[in-house]
């Protein structure tokens, strides 16, 4: 990387972490690609990484579409110049809420599935071996701490990230002797917009305060700092694995859930 502007390639850019970490990435001095499906989303992005002097290319693609997904890369690679430095896999699908095995179709798994753990598999299979031939790079998988155990109503979300665990330490032993680090990071929950409204909804249905819904979620969820993840902690976690610090942090599993899991 030495004389030269790093690169790095995102997927679920458009919105949530992914959006949060492009724009931490373009701040950090990458040049910046991004996937989604959302292009007017993505181009706001692209703006403010633009507006600091760094490059910023908006690929439109469903990650769930195989086809779409590899001809996003083609331009990828081309716009690069076959040069890849980061990737961070956050495209994600929460698939079906609460029905149990036996409730919700094949249709739902599948897509679950194409989303969180075949698209990851499509983007290193091509994007790896050019790490590996250079000799360095880091790459991020975000996962979720329901791929850490089970949870019942969540068998497509868990069985997914379950999957990307197995998929990323594989990989790490395949690439380290190449110079290149495969991390999973497994956010809990996160106060997203979407989150924080269920919060709101909740403390109406039940007569309380928001702080009350947030302090009964927080205990329902088994949260030991009493707290959910912010999206700047996940971000924070993405920078260390990709910076000097997780240099030689390779194959591991960060847990970013406030002690849930324990």
């Amino acid at each position: 990387m030495a004389g030269r502007t790093p690169i790095a390639f995102v997927t679920g850019a458009s919105a949530g972490t992914g959006r949060e970490i492009v724009l931490a990435l373009g701040a950090q001095g990458y040049d910046v690609a991004m996937v989604a499906r959302r292009t007017a989303a993505m181009e706001e992005v692209a703006e403010q990484i633009r507006a600091n002097g760094r490059r910023a290319l908006v690929l439109t693609a469903d990650v769930r579409d195989a086809p779409a997904l590899e001809a996003a890369l083609d331009s990828f690679l081309g716009w690069s110049q076959g040069v890849v430095d980061v990737i961070v896999n956050a495209a994600g699908h929460t698939g079906p809420l609460s029905p149990p095995i036996g409730e919700f179709g094949i249709e739902e798994f599948d897509s679950t599935i194409a989303t969180n753990l075949r698209a990851p598999f499509i983007v290193m299979s091509r994007l790896l071996p050019v790490m590996r031939a250079a000799g360095h790079g880091r790459i991020v998988n975000i996962g979720g701490n329901h791929g850490m155990r089970g949870r019942a109503g969540r068998s497509s979300y868990s069985a997914s990230k379950w999957g990307l665990r197995g998929l990323t330490r594989s990989a790490a032993l395949e690439a380290g002797p190449d110079g290149v680090t495969v991390n999973y990071v497994a956010p809990g929950p996160i106060a997203v917009p979407r989150m924080k409204a269920n919060w709101r909804a909740m403390a109406e249905l039940k007569g309380l305060s928001e702080e009350e819904a947030l302090r009964a979620y927080v205990a329902d969820m088994g949260i030991p700092l009493n707290r959910p993840s912010e999206m700047a902690d996940i971000v924070a976690m993405v920078l260390y694995l990709v910076g000097d610090g997780g240099r030689n942090v390779t194959g591991q599993e960060l847990v970013v859930d406030g002690g849930a899991t324990l």
